[in-house]
């Protein structure tokens, strides 16, 4: 079977190309090709070298001229038309809306299957235009995959017969970080820095509960279009010397490993697998779950939930992908 994935890998405005569905799909690419499909990561929108691709996956990135919007989209939809007939798949996958609603004519004429996963809130991710694309893409194609059954029930009961709940994986083993019986004074967040993730939530939170807990920090890891602003808040706050900007590494988790918090205040996400999330923006909320969770360390709790490294490891989650993709190639 011959797997075309379609992407769109490019950087964003912050020089960030680590994304979680960038993530996602890499991982589903190299899990595949490693099961001996004949596998295909094209990124029709950039070319920019992102996680590690296994020598087994054909990838070709396709670097994106930057004029406007407009000629952006037309050579997104190039590139999708010239992959589709250089590579003749059998299966089409993308975690990407535009290219795939680009790709359905090709699909239509070709015969060709077709994936969708929905990767974020339903609701909020997408404006009028693009959800009006994803409206046509799903009523088209031949499976949907969503991350959370909240998410596929905000579709109609013919969308949701032919989709699929499949979570997020983790990719952390299960013994690859032992339990810190005592660990540091860092509160940490991973995160792009964009209005979604709302780490200014989490900066005036902390602002204002660092007075009580003068020995702690907080360090925020990512990158975006927001660090300008970011940066601003955190002088106009006085927290140069508490609140630090990180940005982006590969080997983030090894870098926030011992810790003693960590933190996400993202207005809304796909799956986050682990996360104290500050519902309706409610800065007085979040400061109690923070100093709620800093009084009270439970090292049983944190060893019941690391069994999500076994519920949800790489081998379960992409095993469950490759059944529905059998499902829907037949």
């Amino acid at each position: 079977m011959k797997i075309l994935l379609l992407a769109c890998i490019s950087k964003n405005k912050g020089g960030n190309a680590f994304g979680g569905a960038e993530k996602s799909i890499v991982n589903l690419a190299n899990w595949l090709a490693e099961r001996q499909y004949d596998v295909t990561l094209a990124s029709v929108q950039g070319d920019d070298a992102v996680y590690d691709i296994s020598d087994k996956v054909t990838y070709e990135g396709n670097a994106i001229i930057k004029k406007n919007k407009l000629y952006t989209h037309y050579q997104i939809y190039v590139n999708t038309k010239r992959m589709i007939k250089k590579y003749k798949p059998d299966l089409i996958i993308s975690f990407f809306l535009h290219p795939l609603f680009y790709a359905l004519p090709s699909i239509w004429i070709k015969g060709i299957k077709a994936i969708y996963s929905e990767r974020n809130d339903p609701d909020k991710e997408y404006g009028k235009v693009a959800k009006w694309m994803r409206k046509i893409l799903v009523r088209h194609i031949d499976g949907i995959v969503f991350q959370t059954q909240d998410a596929q029930a905000y579709f109609s009961e013919p969308i949701r017969e032919k989709s699929v709940v499949i979570h997020n994986p983790t990719y952390i083993k299960h013994d690859d970080y032992a339990l810190v019986h005592e660990p540091d004074h860092r509160i940490v967040t991973v995160g792009r820095l964009n209005p979604q993730t709302n780490q200014k939530l989490l900066i005036q939170a902390f602002a204002e509960i660092s007075g009580a807990y003068k020995e702690y920090s907080l360090e925020i890891y990512g990158d975006g279009p927001l660090k300008d602003e970011l940066e601003n808040l955190i002088q106009e706050l006085h927290m140069e010397n508490k609140i630090f900007l990180k940005g982006t590494y590969k080997d983030v988790l090894d870098r926030i490993y011992g810790s003693r918090l960590f933190v996400m205040t993202s207005d809304y996400e796909g799956m986050p697998n682990a996360l104290i999330e500050a519902m309706l923006n409610d800065i007085e909320q979040l400061k109690q779950y923070m100093m709620q969770a800093l009084e009270s360390y439970d090292l049983n709790l944190c060893l019941k939930e690391k069994e999500i490294c076994k519920s949800h490891s790489k081998e379960r989650i992409f095993t469950a992908w490759e059944e529905y993709i059998k499902e829907i190639v037949k």
